[in-house]
């Protein structure tokens, strides 16, 4: 099922969120794509104490944030239709 979601710094990821960005990570990781996967992975909530207050203040504005669409293969939302 495709998503879509944005993440900036110090943004608080609902439990849905999370789980799609965490699927993210992890299919780049099994592509090989270590790189991006870290960039993904920065967005997390484990990484939070990681942010600058400079990115902090900037965040959801100028960024640093992402934004991108996943078809990733991850849990339905409930509600979601997963046809």
């Amino acid at each position: 099922m495709p998503t879509a979601q944005m993440l900036w710094a110090g943004k608080r990821l609902s439990a849905h969120e999370e789980e799609h960005t965490r699927d993210v990570v992890a299919m780049l990781e099994r592509t090989g794509n270590t790189d991006l996967a870290e960039q993904f992975a920065r967005f997390l909530p484990e990484h939070d104490e990681a942010w600058t207050p400079d990115e902090l203040e900037l965040a959801a504005g100028v960024g640093p944030w992402i934004a991108f669409g996943a078809d990733v293969g991850g849990t339905p939302a409930p509600g979601d239709d997963p046809s």
